[in-house]
C-alpha cells in the first residue's frame, strides 16, 4: 500500500469537502485533469476485454465492435459514427441488458444528440 504523504501519492488535508482549502482544490483539479487524459486508454483497455465474451456466436463482441466500426467506416460514416459502432457494445460485460445506455453515456461528451440516440438504442436497429 502507498504512502499517502508520499509525492507520488498526493491527498487532501481534508475529509470534509467544506473544510478543503485552495491548495487542495488545485491538487484535486490537476489530478483530475492528469486522470482524465487516461480516459482513452482505459477505453481501449476495457474494449479489448470484449474479447472472448459472450460465446456461443461466431464473433465474440470484441470481433463484433471491430467489424461495426469497419463496416461503417467503408460505408463512408463520419468519424463519429465510427467511432460509436466501435463503442455501442463496450459495457455489455457489466450490464448486458442495458449496455446501450451505458454506452450512450461513455460517448455523450464526445457526440451529438443523435449518435448518443443510436448507441442507447442500436438494439432497435
Amino acid at each position: 500500500m502507498e504512502d499517502a504523504t508520499k509525492p507520488n501519492n498526493p491527498r487532501v488535508s481534508f475529509t470534509r469537502m467544506a473544510d478543503g482549502t485552495r491548495e487542495d482544490y488545485e491538487l484535486l483539479d490537476r489530478l483530475e485533469e492528469e486522470f482524465a487524459a487516461g480516459t482513452a486508454d482505459r477505453v481501449l483497455a476495457h474494449l479489448r476485454e470484449l474479447s472472448g465474451s459472450l460465446s456461443g456466436y461466431q464473433v465474440d463482441r470484441l470481433e463484433h465492435s471491430l467489424q461495426s466500426a469497419t463496416r461503417a467506416y467503408r460505408d463512408g460514416a463520419d468519424e463519429e459514427m465510427v467511432v460509436a459502432a466501435l463503442l455501442h457494445d463496450i459495457d455489455d460485460l457489466l450490464v448486458p441488458h442495458s449496455h446501450g445506455e451505458l454506452a450512450d453515456l461513455l460517448l455523450r461528451p464526445y457526440v451529438t444528440e443523435r449518435t448518443c440516440w443510436i448507441v442507447r438504442h442500436h438494439g432497435l436497429f
